[in-house]
């Protein structure tokens, strides 16, 4: 019952913001005196400011004595509020919290300050070095809580288009340090809202969000599950799944005698319908149908499927195979499919009920009816719409969506029943003439475009579990006839990473690692709403954004869990040694510069990197005895480092990145014996030093499978773009400038802690 928000602010920003009391006893900071600085400088009462406050034992008072112990019960509080808002972007941080409360945006009122001073940095305005530097050592452990709490901000600051520090903002009064906006109380929600705003899950953070609230009012019996059925996606099939689970209408799951009469049996609601209706069926029923064959009588985009008592799913299909079901209407007007003449094939393509059938269904001015004219702003408003739903399904793998989505909501796995289909054929090959067929395809295009997209949002991505026949004809009778489809798709391995444990998967168990080379698995990372697939992939450029962030959630969660390897890619003099040195304060790792040990499990080889079949296996095997290593490379790799599986769940790889002129100056004694220590270096040793071949592009050269940086100012955009490729295939990227905030951050993204790390003092 308690909703929890707190501002985070830079502790020196902070400690400068004016008010009548620091003014009364140290004047005016324009015009302060050195010795007024000091004065300023020296107050007790606002050394480490949060974490005094934060702390129970107000540990924060000690300055520059602060224990690491202290700063981690600053961390361990800011972890249970629910939201976490970073004053550098107030203003973006308080429109996200009203987007996750559902609350209209609040204007937001700026103060008063002075624009000459907030132009300046901290050490410009206090003007003196020294005094500088004496309040960040008393501060520093609340400059680390500030830093290490950015990575828990609602909006991230950094990742803004440009990020003013938005100081103005922080009104400060003659009585209290306080922030100025408009009155929320008095800004209504409106009671009405016929058209909502045009995208609900702007970003992803969002989306999870609302659907996370209403998988959790699911299995508490508070939301209704809704299938969004267009005519011929498998809504029979889903309606007698669904009734295994729970009570559902009788009437094709549509309608139902004990159908509460408060709750119109018309389709789809209005806005302000929506949530009174859900709630009132959910007392009555767990799940329920709209069926639509005919276009809606209300545009579907004014239910409020943003609604906290709504989980919403649509399964979506082929629109050509669709197109080819077959009910009774349709052979009544055109013969049926096996005995159609071409007569009759033609009046079945120019029919123009059919004609981008989803489409039609989905936009609010029906555009698609449209046909090969139909606008991408069409397209665009059905992709709007999709968005707004809890989950899509893909009909072509519709038993494992089902499952999938039985496992989202906490259910038992139904029954699918299998059964007859006609996939032996193509579209195509069905139809029998290809310019009938041609002619079906250009005037359903937008159709065909809405439905690849729409894989990309699907619960189970089809592509990336093994080939079989899928039955795509699912509704291959008339309506009373049950959806039936084959049993033809296999895949080797599910891992649900909310229900993580030896029952769930035995790492001995060599059915796991059957067929690796060639098999394609499908993850699914329920607690986070996460479904992905991963294949067998060299080229990642089919792995989207969002995929990469469903990888490394599920690697983060297996490795909190014990059961996925952290491991550094040590680039040599990319502060290989710090990391190691680091991350044996966390647990147990090799001994030997954490790249070898004398307990490494003989199963598991010692060279590096590893072949991508046996990524999965080695990184399980090592996990059982350390939780971190580390693999250097000086030389270049024995084998391309793309080959790697950096995508497997049981790996979180990190890598340090380095200027690399930085890291050409980095000294050791094999560059001294070769061309003198760099203080004592003569121009000749200079010179030999430029020329020296070894060291032309050295991250690329390691990066890349065919070293293609050795070619130095000839070195192609390609060669680039293949280093870049590999980087974004890591789970994160480290920069060696800030190489303590980075670790730190680490560790609270893996849910560790770490002794603080003095600055190299060679840096």
């Amino acid at each position: 019952h308690l909703v929890s928000v707190i501002l985070m602010r830079d502790p020196l920003e902070r400690r400068l913001a004016a008010d009548a009391t620091v003014e009364k006893y140290f004047g005016e900071e324009e015009s302060r005196t050195e010795e007024e600085w000091w004065e300023f400088a020296e107050y007790e009462g606002s050394v480490n400011f949060v974490l005094t406050r934060l702390t129970p034992d107000r540990c924060g008072e000690k300055g520059e004595d602060t224990t690491e112990a202290c700063l981690e019960e600053g961390k361990e509080l800011l972890r249970r509020f629910t939201y976490i808002l970073d004053v550098q972007c107030l203003e973006e941080g308080i429109k996200a919290l009203s987007s996750e409360l559902g609350l209209p945006r609040p204007h937001v009122k700026k103060g008063n300050t002075n624009d000459s001073l907030h132009q300046m940095t901290t050490r410009e305005r206090i003007g003196n070095d020294e005094i500088y530097d004496f309040i960040v050592k008393r501060n520093r452990r609340d400059i680390e809580l500030y830093e290490w709490s950015k990575g828990l901000s609602l909006v991230k600051c950094s990742e803004l288009t440009s990020t003013p520090v938005d100081d103005d903002l922080l009104h400060v009064d003659d009585d209290a340090d306080d922030l100025e906006i408009g009155n929320v109380s008095e800004t209504k929600q409106p009671t009405s809202q016929p058209t909502p705003a045009k995208n609900p899950h702007e970003d992803t953070s969002k989306h999870n969000a609302i659907r996370a609230m209403q998988i959790h009012n699911y299995k508490l019996g508070r939301a209704l599950l809704l299938n969004v059925h267009i005519t011929h996606h498998g809504g029979t099939t889903v309606c007698n799944a669904m009734k295994q689970l729970g009570h559902a209408p009788e009437g094709a799951c549509n309608r139902g005698d004990d159908w509460p009469e408060t709750v119109p049996k018309y389709r789809p609601w209005g806005y302000d319908e929506t949530d009174e209706n859900a709630k009132a069926l959910r007392n009555v029923y767990h799940f329920i149908s709209w069926e639509f064959g005919i276009i809606p009588p209300t545009p579907l985009k004014e239910v409020k499927w943003e609604s906290p008592n709504l989980v919403s799913f649509i399964v979506m299909k082929d629109p050509i195979d669709r197109r080819l079901s077959g009910d009774a209407t349709t052979s009544k007007l055109f013969g049926e499919e096996a005995d159609r003449t071409e007569e009759q094939w033609e009046a079945f393509a120019k029919y123009d009920g059919s004609i981008n059938f989803m489409l039609t269904r989905l936009t609010p001015d029906h555009c698609g009816e449209e046909g090969e004219n139909a606008t991408i702003a069409c397209l665009e408003h059905g992709k709007e719409l999709l968005r707004r739903f809890t989950f899509i399904l893909d009909i072509q793998c519709l038993e494992e969506g089902l499952e999938a989505l039985a496992n989202e909501l906490g259910l038992p796995i139904p029954d699918v029943k299998k059964g007859r289909g006609r996939t032996s054929m193509s579209a195509r090959e069905r139809i029998g003439n290809d310019d009938i067929y041609d002619f079906i395809v250009g005037r359903n295009r937008l159709d065909l475009e809405l439905y690849e997209w729409s894989k990309s949002l699907s619960l189970v991505d089809c592509s990336a579990l093994d080939e079989g026949d899928f039955d795509d004809d699912l509704n291959v009778a008339d309506a009373g006839d049950v959806d039936q489809f084959s049993d033809a798709i296999n895949y080797n391995y599910t891992l649900n990473a909310t229900d993580y444990s030896d029952d769930k998967f035995d790492a001995e168990d060599d059915s796991v690692f059957n067929n690796q080379s060639d098999s394609k698995s499908t993850n699914e990372e329920l607690g986070s709403e996460i479904s992905l697939a991963s294949n067998n992939i060299t080229n990642q450029d089919n792995i989207n954004i969002d995929d990469r962030e469903s990888i490394r959630a599920l690697q983060i969660e297996n490795y909190k869990k014990g059961n996925a390897l952290l491991l550094n890619i040590h680039i040599t003099h990319h502060a290989g040694t710090t990391f190691c040195a680091a991350m044996k304060h966390v647990g147990n790792t090799p001994e030997h510069a954490c790249n070898n040990g004398d307990d490494w499990p003989d199963s598991v080889t010692q060279h590096r990197p590893w072949e991508y079949n046996e990524t999965d296996r080695n990184a399980i095997e090592l996990r059982k005895v350390y939780h971190f290593i580390s693999w250097e490379f000086g030389k270049k790799p024995r084998s391309p480092l793309v080959d790697v599986n950096w995508e497997s769940p049981h790996l979180v790889s990190v890598i340090v990145m380095k200027d690399p002129i930085d890291r050409r100056l980095s000294g050791d004694g094999g560059i001294n014996r070769m061309f003198g220590k760099e203080e004592e270096r003569t121009e000749e040793q200079w010179e030999a030093f430029a020329k020296y071949d070894g060291s032309i592009n050295f991250m690329l050269t390691r990066l890349t499978p065919d070293r293609c940086g050795t070619e130095g100012e000839n070195t192609t955009e390609e060669c680039l773009e293949t280093g870049k490729e590999l980087l974004r295939r890591f789970t994160y990227i480290l920069d060696v400038k800030c190489l303590d905030e980075g670790l730190e951050a680490l560790a609270g993204e893996l849910g560790f802690s770490l002794p603080y790390l003095n600055k190299d003092s060679g840096k």
